[in-house]
């Protein structure tokens, strides 16, 4: 059912549990056997977000 299904019927609230853990799952899967396959990691690069951004995301 869709949020407006949902939301029609009464429920207040959808939890999307872990579809995006789930997702993550998938993506680090395809890079890996890329990476494995390449012997390398410069085909998955725009897969990536930069070391850059990373720093980024760390708390000062």
């Amino acid at each position: 059912a869709t949020e407006s299904e949902f939301r029609d019927a009464g429920i207040k609230i959808v939890i999307y549990a872990n579809h995006l853990l789930r997702s993550a799952y998938m993506s680090m899967k395809k890079v890996a056997e890329t990476i494995l396959t390449n012997q390398r990691a410069y085909e998955v690069r725009d897969q990536c977000i930069s070391v850059g951004e990373v720093i980024r995301l760390i708390p000062s």
